[in-house]
């Protein structure tokens, strides 16, 4: 059992990151706009930095000034999440920017405080991209069913949600 866990922790990240790019892919060709501005910032915030770092520092010894860059890209990732998920005609953003919100919120609690388990850490920081992808991915599946069932219709919101009948 533990040589399963130890082989699936050793591609778990190449395996997200196939997906990532097969799922971009699928959207690309059937998707509409929500769907591939989402998976394009989940590709540019999420999965190219690792490969940019990787190319810079092959031996990963001065990784911490990096630590500042993947903190701005989660801003910059939940920023464009909740504006995607504020002008999108589907539901599902809004849950990719709440997980979002949770890997940022970890790490800045990580700069106030540094006596958390880092396991908890791990799992807090890194989880929420799972989610993400599998949010992605269902959001994705779903909406092809229900264009292929109704027909295309409308990706963006024409005005503003409306909160207790009052607009925001």
């Amino acid at each position: 059992m533990e040589d399963l866990i130890n082989f699936l922790n050793a591609y778990r990240v190449p395996a997200q990151h196939l997906i990532a790019v097969l799922l971009a892919g699928a959207i690309w060709r059937w998707g509409r706009g929500p769907e591939k501005w989402l998976i394009g910032v989940f590709l540019a915030t999420m999965v190219v930095p690792v490969y940019a770092i990787r190319w810079l520092l092959p031996d990963r010894s001065g990784a911490a000034p990096f630590m500042m860059a993947h903190l701005v890209l989660d801003v910059i990732a939940f920023v464009l999440f909740l504006a995607i998920a504020l002008r999108a005609n589907r539901n599902y953003p809004l849950w990719v920017a709440g997980f979002q919100l949770v890997a940022l919120g970890t790490q800045l609690m990580t700069i106030v405080w540094d006596g958390a388990s880092p396991l908890a850490l791990v799992i807090l920081i890194t989880g929420p991209s799972y989610c993400q992808l599998l949010l992605l991915n269902a959001g994705f599946v779903r909406h092809a069913f229900r264009e292929r069932r109704y027909g295309r219709y409308r990706e963006w919101r024409m005005t503003a949600p409306v909160s207790g009948g009052y607009a925001l």
